[in-house]
């Protein structure tokens, strides 16, 4: 009997590949500079975003080391308005997406890896599809928070969870509002004792924003 579900490792398939280095803030790529590969995250982070039809720019999701990116070029149409930027100095190793077709063809464990990464993606999205149907701001950023410290935090000694310092822009793109309301209810939840924040990181209070998730009403705005 196992704890859990069985997940292949993409990483054990998949030879060793060119090494791009890009520094924070930097494209990786984007509409002005279609990419036709699948990118490894080595150090660092990515951020990826694309342009809606508003015109206004949304955060898809942020990735990590091991994780993988760009996976539209298997599609063959480009990454149309998506773009993908460093969120710190950063290391990527790439393949051409014929590249890893052809070592499916030879490994279909990578396949059945590539396959499951896909659908665990569709997972995320579909939680946070929901969370947009059903939740207000507040409730969205406290989700989102809270994701991004199981992601990317440290737990410290006090009980706090560090994390990188995420601007507001980037939360609210995320989020999907304003930063000025984000940048309103990233205080409050400061005032109320869930998190502090500086340029240098959050620090999550993950137990106490989660108590106030389970208590917040759903009128809140």
């Amino acid at each position: 009997m196992t704890n859990g579900p069985i997940r292949e490792d993409a990483l054990a398939y998949l030879p060793c590949s060119t090494i791009a280095s890009f520094r924070k803030g930097q494209v990786i790529y984007d509409h002005n500079q279609p990419s036709g590969l699948i990118y490894l995250i080595i150090d660092g982070k990515v951020k990826i975003t694309r342009i809606g039809d508003t015109g206004h720019r949304v955060v898809v999701d942020i990735y990590q080391p091991d994780e993988f990116f760009g996976e539209a070029a298997f599609l063959n149409i480009g990454q149309r308005n998506e773009q993908a930027s460093a969120l710190e100095d950063t290391k990527v190793m790439t393949w051409a997406a014929s590249e890893i077709e052809q070592l499916v063809m030879k490994q279909p464990r990578l396949g059945v890896a590539l396959l499951q990464m896909a659908v665990q993606r569709t997972v995320d999205s579909l939680h946070r599809i929901e969370s947009f149907s059903v939740d207000n701001i507040a409730r969205r950023l406290a989700r989102s928070l809270l994701r991004f410290s199981e992601r990317f935090g440290v737990l410290e000694e006090d009980g706090f969870v560090r994390m990188l310092p995420f601007t507001h822009e980037t939360l609210a793109q995320y989020v999907g509002t304003s930063r000025e309301i984000v940048t309103h209810w990233m205080a409050r939840f400061q005032r109320e004792g869930h998190l502090k924040y500086s340029r240098s990181g959050i620090l999550l209070q993950a137990s106490s924003l989660r108590k106030w998730l389970d208590n917040a009403k759903a009128d809140v705005v």
